[in-house]
């Protein structure tokens, strides 16, 4: 669950980027490298590639531009499916539901905008809330921070 809402955030944001790639790190509560991500955009959309905190391939996704929102498929590192996620826009933000390669629903968020950012809550599929992020812009990028409920 946390590892799709991971790739979600990261695939929703190369939907929108205006950026031909870029590249995401990741890193755990001390600071540690835990893996990292390559997006390009693509016809559409994107594709992006997810990788260790070794450089070795744990996955990729690809997005594209649905109708008031965004539609993102999600694959191990073999090509096979792992599951989906279904986007939308709303008032000051938007809503993602998140699906497994059976497409039954495994949980969702609401994103809104903040000041100089974004706040996103999560919630399992009972719609109990599991954490939440914050994002804020910097130079050239922005810096997500991962909290518990």
């Amino acid at each position: 669950m946390k590892k799709i809402i991971l790739t979600a955030i990261v695939s929703l944001m190369a939907s929108v980027s205006s950026f031909a790639q870029y590249n995401v790190n990741y890193y755990n509560r001390y600071g540690q490298s835990i893996g990292s991500s390559s997006t390009r955009s693509t016809y559409n959309g994107a594709s992006t590639s997810y990788y260790d905190q070794y450089g070795r391939s744990t996955g990729s996704s690809t997005t594209r531009s649905t109708y008031n929102g965004s539609s993102t498929d999600y694959y191990d590192q073999y090509g096979r499916s792992t599951g989906s996620s279904r986007t939308r826009s709303t008032y000051n933000g938007s809503s993602t539901d998140y699906y497994d390669q059976y497409g039954r629903s495994i949980g969702s968020s609401t994103t809104r905008s903040t000041y100089g950012g974004t706040s996103t809550d999560y919630y399992d599929r009972y719609g109990r809330n599991i954490g939440n992020s914050t994002s804020r812009s910097t130079y050239g990028g922005s810096s997500t921070t991962y909290n518990a409920p």
